[in-house]
């Protein structure tokens, strides 16, 4: 009789004569180590020819630092604009109103496309269909494509291309976009939430309602200390600066979970935007206890929003292994892309 080896065996065995052994099959061991969500999702790279999307690792990088640097000329052109009037700073009724506004709108200062994917495609779905028919292995019935037609089909749907490609390359490419667009169009269609997750209406109706107004009453409560420590009235405050960074953590978040469906990338993305709230929230409460438990209270609903992207992960990483960071299509240009991007037409 045949009797396999376990798995976890380490250690040689003796083995009676006349005794078949069958080991495990290449294929049962490689199955056998990604059994588990983590390994399912670092395995994920080697599906469709995905790979680690480096160009959105850089462009998000980008827009954190230059928003930052457009929130703390704001706050410099506010202590500018303070000083230099006869009536000195803004009061702290004043300072809250100016706090509430970049909490709800600082996706204002961020340099990210937020347009879906989708939607910067210029060919139509027309085009599409009769593209998908030229590159058919009869051609459709027409003529060959030229090389310079196949190359503008690419460029127009978003694809990584050159002119040294040949005509080859260039239709293998294209056919790669239309596979890898209905895996995603298949996906995005069983994509699975958890019953418990607040839906964005409600995310957005919460930090409406409660998360930014508590942003702006912890964050007058600092402006009003900041004498002694800082000139009077002073908006271009180290400490405020920490939730500044904690709003453009989450605007690229926003970006790159809603717009840009990531659903793998958003588990680290929710739980580095809960540490800078947490972060933000200590930095506060060394200088006003107060305004330091109200940015801690706010942190919750961050803590609340990093747990439900990671079940969201965890429900469809049993479905198809989805990797923990930003990834494109080998052959396709980064999905995430920047405002001047948009209106160069790249």
């Amino acid at each position: 009789p045949t009797q396999p080896l376990p798995l976890a065996t380490r250690r040689l065995v003796a083995v009676p004569r006349g005794v078949d052994v069958a080991l495990p099959s290449r294929h049962a061991r490689a199955s056998a180590g990604r059994s588990s969500p983590c390994c399912m999702a670092l395995a994920a790279a080697d599906d469709a020819g995905q790979q680690l999307d480096l160009g959105a690792l850089g462009r998000y990088f980008f827009a954190v630092l230059m928003q930052l640097i457009a929130l703390t000329f704001a706050f410099g052109v506010l202590d500018s604009a303070g000083y230099a009037s006869p009536l000195g700073p803004l009061p702290a009724p004043a300072a809250g109103g100016v706090f509430l506004a970049i909490s709800l709108r600082s996706r204002v200062f961020s340099s990210l496309d937020d347009s879906a994917p989708e939607e910067r495609v210029t060919a139509t779905a027309a085009e599409d269909e009769a593209l998908e028919a030229a590159l058919r292995p009869d051609g459709g019935g027409g003529k060959p494509m030229k090389k310079t037609a196949l190359r503008a089909e690419c460029e127009a749907r978003g694809l990584s291309v050159d002119r040294t490609m040949p005509a080859e390359m260039l239709q293998a490419r294209l056919r790669l976009y239309f596979e890898s667009r209905a895996r995603q169009a298949a996906a995005a269609a069983a994509a699975i939430t958890p019953s418990w997750a607040p839906s964005e209406d409600s995310l957005s109706l919460a930090r409406a309602a409660a998360i930014a107004p508590l942003h702006a009453l912890a964050s007058c409560l600092v402006y009003s200390s900041s004498t002694g420590r800082l000139n009077e009235g002073h908006f271009n405050d180290p400490v405020l600066l920490w939730l500044a960074l904690h709003l453009c953590l989450e605007d690229t978040l926003r970006t790159a979970q809603a717009a840009e469906g990531r659903v793998g990338a958003a588990v680290p993305g929710s739980a580095l935007v809960c540490l800078s709230a947490l972060y933000a929230a200590k930095q506060y409460s060394d200088v006003a206890p107060a305004a330091g438990a109200l940015l801690a209270l706010a942190a919750t609903w961050n803590a609340v929003a990093a747990a439900a992207a990671a079940d969201t992960w965890r429900l469809n990483n049993a479905v198809r292994a989805e990797p923990l960071y930003p990834h494109k299509v080998a052959g396709m240009r980064s999905q995430t892309r920047l405002t001047i991007e948009a209106f160069e037409g790249l």
